[in-house]
């Protein structure tokens, strides 16, 4: 069966596998939901632009931009722990010159007990994915909460705080130097906080800087956190795979905690992308931790290499002189054997290849 499926579903078959075996039951959700419900939400979503249309009933909806959110909404009147998968297409416009785009995600959500084990579950099985996609490849993690409670140190709030986050995020340190002098922040943590911008590395040999650079109680809540997930990776043997960068960004009015991006050689962007949002469950009522990430199937394409042709397959030619009766039961002889099979009419002798 190998022989006959495309990169992308031998990925997302691996990917099943991979998920199911560690308890995440399967997802299915509707198409379309209610543009109100998207329209509440469009921070969270990677696009802010979204397809709509009027369906039979006058109600305005719209193309399904995200996965997240429906299950988010759904978990929300629940108490227990919720692991679930899903495969599904989104519809966004992540470039306003190319339109819509059909995207084929793949990812899970763990909503409820999100503990350190948890979050290191969550990890793992993001690297793991990433493997599955690609053997060169990079799982790099950030904790917001670690850069929110250090922005107060700083003096910075309101537009100051949401430039400094820009230049962090972009690992722009002069300009991020440039914005701390403007407010009048301690120069100890300006330099700090340059080191961060620039800071990029293996998450186990950093997290002993991150500890001793803490200066308040938040600071040390969230490096006690990343403790207790690489504690949790290690034990399953992937700590090596995960990286610290601190550049990378999430809305704070959603995310908290833990936020991650996976990259595989030869593709443009980022094929994986997760985090934190205890904050947006919060929004749905439910005090509860909420982690998960997305696989974006749709990158592929772009890694090049394999460009699998399907594998020949035998040529059955009839002409008038056979009953269809006969025809059938030689093609089902052929394809009995394992082999694969094209039955054509001979006049089509010499017409596309099979």
């Amino acid at each position: 069966m190998e022989d006959i499926l495309t990169r992308e579903e031998r990925i997302l078959l691996s990917l099943r596998s991979l998920y199911a075996a560690m308890g995440y039951r399967p997802y299915k959700m509707g198409k379309f939901e209610e543009y109100d419900f998207y329209a509440e939400n469009r921070r969270f979503l990677e696009s802010g632009n979204i397809v709509t249309f009027t369906d039979t009933t006058g109600a305005l909806m719209a193309l399904k931009p995200d996965v997240t959110l429906s299950i988010a909404k759904g978990a929300a009147a629940r108490t227990d722990t919720l692991k679930v998968y899903y495969n599904e297409s989104v519809y966004r416009a992540p470039d306003a010159d190319a339109g819509f785009q059909e995207i084929t995600q793949s990812g899970l959500e763990c909503i409820g007990a999100v503990d350190a084990y948890a979050m290191g579950e969550v990890l793992m099985l993001a690297a793991e994915s990433l493997r599955a996609v690609s053997p060169a490849f990079a799982l790099d993690v950030s904790h917001l909460g670690y850069i929110a409670a250090l922005l107060p140190e700083l003096g910075l709030e309101g537009e100051a705080a949401s430039a400094a986050l820009r230049a962090l995020g972009a690992r722009n340190a002069p300009e991020l130097a440039a914005i701390l002098r403007s407010a009048g922040a301690p120069e100890g943590l300006s330099r700090l906080m340059g080191r961060f911008a620039l800071m990029y590395g293996p998450l186990e040999e950093l997290l002993p800087e991150l500890a001793a650079a803490a200066v308040n109680d938040g600071m040390r809540a969230a490096c006690a956190e990343l403790a207790g997930v690489a504690d949790a990776l290690r034990g399953f043997g992937c700590l090596g795979d995960v990286r610290l960068d601190l550049s990378i960004m999430a809305d704070m009015e959603y995310y908290n905690g833990l936020i991650f991006k996976g990259y595989v050689q030869g593709a443009p962007s980022a094929v994986l992308s997760g985090g934190r949002y205890d904050a947006l469950m919060r929004k749905f009522g439910r005090e509860a931790g909420a982690m998960g990430f997305a696989v974006y199937l749709n990158l592929l394409e772009h890694l090049g290499g394999e460009r699998q042709e399907p594998p020949e397959c035998e040529v059955l030619l009839y002409d008038g002189s056979e009953s269809p009766a006969e025809i059938a039961a030689r093609a089902k002889a052929i394809a009995a054997k394992g082999d694969r099979v094209l039955v054509r009419h001979r006049e089509e002798e010499g017409g596309a290849k099979a």
